[in-house]
């Protein structure tokens, strides 16, 4: 029944998740107050509920690890390497050609608010979701698990090694499209590594330590309520981080502002998935491992960047806009580049899981 339910979920993932950001538009009350909720720990200190939220989908996420994957695809370290450096160097590629753009835009603050929320997005580490989509694609999954552990435990080094390349580069030393650096050079000097570190590193780590201890014939049962949970988690993020952008836009509508928040994260967008094609055919990779670097250097953890957006510019909800828009529009590009989730799978790194390799499917 819970296999059943959660194809159905997987199928219409895409219309759940555009349904979640219409009734945070529309009804952004409980969304806001949830993200306002905090949890108060044993040890002391306090972490709001999306950043548990998102701890609890990490940890199911390094539940999908095999180290048995890890092993395999590290016998070859450069492939996984290159993805790791590709995805980490995307803010500065693609950010300063994004800034001179924007520096047309007649509101400063607008296009402001539009590089931050992609910088957020483009510094986060490879997303877990690129594995499945590049299995679905007929992609080289062990390489693919070895890019998303690897930019995971590194992202307390490369995150804000990202963001101030990028502060750099766009700020009133490079491109001028920020004016004031100073939330970002704090952010990249103290928050977001510790951030990275208890939110998204020691998650995965404790979830691939689960399945370790358990071991492979005792997770497999747990791994359709595994995916259940994931799927949950997605949605009320999405809902709880739309509620504050999505809220305020709906009261003050700004059409343009919106249009080109798709437009750039869709562009943005597009501009990664084809970099990641042009790097594996400038290292004239086979197949399965050009298709794992495409989706890789594609696909970024934007839930990751959607709660580290709400948390530090809650006072400037339209930073989000972005963050948003990329999140659903990297899924509709994998799903073109790949087609629609194989919702009948097993777990990407299930046992039984295998790529789907077809004539009709071909990287980009």
């Amino acid at each position: 029944m819970t296999t059943r339910v959660v194809a159905a979920v997987q199928r219409w993932l895409l219309g759940l998740m555009v349904a979640c950001y219409v009734l945070a538009g529309v009804v952004p009350g409980p969304g806001e107050w949830l993200r306002g909720l905090t949890l108060r720990l044993p040890a002391g200190g306090a972490v709001t509920l999306p950043t548990a939220l998102l701890a609890v989908m990490l940890v199911n996420a390094g539940l999908g690890v095999r180290i048995t994957d890890l092993g395999a695809a590290l016998r070859h370290p450069l492939r996984p390497a290159l993805g790791v450096v590709v995805n980490a160097l995307l803010p500065a590629v693609l950010l300063p050609a994004v800034a001179l753009c924007l520096r047309s835009w007649p509101d400063p603050q607008e296009a402001e608010a539009l590089l931050v929320g992609l910088m957020l997005v483009l510094a986060m580490p490879i997303a877990g979701g690129a594995a499945t989509w590049g299995q679905n694609a007929g992609g080289n999954v062990p390489l693919a698990v070895a890019m998303v552990m690897g930019s995971t435990l590194l992202s307390p080094f490369t995150v804000p090694l990202g963001l101030r390349l990028a502060g750099f580069l766009v700020g009133p030393g490079g491109t001028g499209g920020l004016d004031d650096t100073a939330r970002l050079d704090r952010l990249a000097g103290a928050g977001v590594g510790m951030f990275a570190l208890a939110s998204v590193v020691l998650p995965s780590l404790v979830g691939i330590a689960l399945r370790t201890w358990l071991g492979e014939r005792r997770i497999a049962p747990v791994l359709p309520a595994v995916k259940a949970v994931n799927l949950v988690n997605i949605l009320l993020l999405c809902y709880i981080n739309a509620a504050g952008a999505l809220g305020q836009a709906v009261a003050h509508p700004d059409p343009d502002l919106f249009a080109l928040a798709l437009g750039v994260a869709g562009a943005v967008c597009c501009l990664s998935f084809l970099l990641g094609r042009w790097m594996s055919a400038w290292t004239r990779c086979e197949s399965p491992d050009a298709i794992s670097l495409t989706f890789a250097t594609g696909m970024n953890n934007s839930s990751a960047a959607a709660v580290l957006a709400s948390v530090w510019f809650s006072h400037r909800p339209e930073v989000l806009l972005p963050v948003l828009s990329y999140s659903l529009l990297q899924k509709i590009t994998a799903g073109a580049v790949g087609g629609l989730p194989d919702t009948t799978a097993a777990h990407p790194a299930d046992p039984r899981a295998a790529p789907r390799r077809t004539g009709a499917k071909k990287p980009l």
